[in-house]
């Protein structure tokens, strides 16, 4: 599995695309839609799938236009497919200035449930508190954190159906169980290990 990072530099929200054998799939669409097909273009590959840690409008800013672009179907947990469509819950009324909703996803995963990528398997946790929907997908010796985990940090637990008590819970018990050579690609910043926030985390102690 190849991964690429696009970041939105007024957000600094990273939006990742996995391509495994001619296959790609979006995480986090904060990225410009031109942007991304152009990174799949030049990888040669057809964008199938976007999946959403959670749904913020940040990491979902240009899902529609991706879907409508591409034909991808939609991949997120329960909770998710149903706040994307809540504006005051997506938070896009505040951060883009306009009420966005957006359709439900073709594909729910609950916690551990996993889908098959052209040969890749890529795995949910669920990972509440910086939202109740939030999730984290491990891929082949990779998790991609959303906003639940970042570089020496952790996601805000103040937003609309976060929980400061949820947040911690779900970084010490679904995401520091990972092996500690596990990378770690986070919805904002710069990559990590779950090893080395196990250590230098000053915010979640192992």
């Amino acid at each position: 599995m190849k991964i690429t990072r696009l970041n939105n530099y007024f957000t600094d929200e990273n939006t990742y695309l996995l391509t495994e054998n001619g296959t790609g799939a979006v995480i986090d669409p904060g990225y410009k839609t031109e942007g991304i097909l152009r990174a799949a273009s030049d990888a040669g590959v057809t964008i199938k799938y976007v999946l959403l840690t959670h749904c913020h409008y940040d990491h979902m800013e240009f899902l529609e236009e991706l879907r409508e672009k591409t034909g991808a179907k939609l991949i997120c947990g329960a909770q998710c497919s149903e706040n994307i469509g809540n504006p005051d819950i997506n938070l896009t009324l505040g951060g883009l200035g306009r009420a966005v909703s957006a359709k439900p996803a073709e594909i729910i995963l609950s916690d551990g449930g996993e889908f098959d990528m052209d040969g890749m398997k890529i795995k949910c946790i669920l990972t509440p508190g910086h939202t109740s929907c939030g999730v984290c997908y491990l891929a082949g010796g990779h998790v991609f954190t959303g906003d639940t985990l970042f570089l020496r940090n952790c996601g805000r637990w103040d937003l609309p159906t976060g929980n400061e008590e949820q947040l911690y819970k779900s970084i010490r018990e679904k995401l520091y169980t990972l092996p500690d050579d596990t990378a770690v690609h986070p919805g904002h910043g710069n990559p990590s290990t779950i090893g080395y926030e196990k250590k230098f985390n000053m915010f979640v102690k192992a």
